[in-house]
């Protein structure tokens, strides 16, 4: 491993998508805003009080980040559980956790690159508590990933997303007007930007109502649903009910 002045200029030099606290007492350097950067914040706030008011044993407990980008949300998780796995998509996010992960010297992480359009249930790599922020709004199929996230979410799911902030209720036909199904959720659907490094995968998405989230959420066995309520000088998103974050637990 490279030693840690090699490693500060490696992050110093890099341009990355999070403000990484650093040794020297920088921070690293990024193309976002304060504006928006402020959602980085105010999503690791609220993990950090779901965890230490959801989650009193977290410390003998293991955690899943899916979609770990470059591990801003592993590194805030490993340092309440006792191990930590990042699932990530671009080979490039990885090397940048990596990178901040060996610089600040987080020992009990750890990352993957795969694609979790492809990716189904294995018993192994279930754990206490899965992450899933900022994904759902980037996926052609976000039911099958959130069906995965469940399945390998032991006792607890934290979930962060926007949404198509329009629900309706009502029923739609099944071959014909005398057998019909209720409507549980819309999703709307959008392009999408792969070719950056926020993006998704692919040119189109179908992002999710709140409704569809918790109907879900129910179906794949989570009892207890929590909407986290936002105060007025939260990220704007989340205040307006475009942006939501949702904490599920087994019982």
């Amino acid at each position: 491993m490279a030693d840690k002045n090699e490693l500060l200029a490696r992050a110093k030099e890099r341009n990355w998508f999070y403000r990484f606290p650093l040794p020297d007492g920088t921070v690293t350097k990024t193309h976002l805003t304060d504006a928006v950067e402020k959602i980085h914040t105010a999503r690791r706030d609220a993990l950090v009080n779901i965890i230490k008011s959801r989650v009193p044993n977290a410390r003998a407990e293991t955690a899943l980040d899916l979609a770990s980008h470059e591990g801003y949300f592993s590194v805030e998780l490993a340092k309440h559980f006792k191990s930590v796995r990042g699932l990530e998509y671009r080979q490039e996010s990885i090397d940048g956790a990596r990178l901040i992960c060996d610089l600040l010297d987080v020992q009990n992480v750890s990352f993957e690159q795969t694609d979790l359009r492809y990716r189904w249930f294995d018993p192994k790599d279930a754990a206490d508590f899965v992450l899933l922020f900022g994904i759902m709004y980037h996926l052609e199929d976000p039911i099958h990933v959130l069906r995965l996230a469940c399945a390998l979410a032991r006792s607890h799911i934290f979930i962060e997303t926007q949404v198509f902030p329009f629900d309706f209720k009502g029923r739609i036909e099944q071959g014909g007007y005398q057998w019909q199904r209720d409507v549980e959720g819309v999703f709307s659907l959008t392009v999408d930007s792969p070719q950056l490094a926020s993006g998704g995968a692919t040119t189109f998405c179908l992002t999710p109502s709140l409704a569809a989230l918790t109907f879900l959420l129910k179906q794949f066995g989570f009892g207890k649903i929590e909407v986290l309520k936002h105060e007025k000088d939260d990220y704007e998103q989340f205040v307006r009910g475009h942006r939501v974050l949702i904490y599920a637990a087994r019982s």
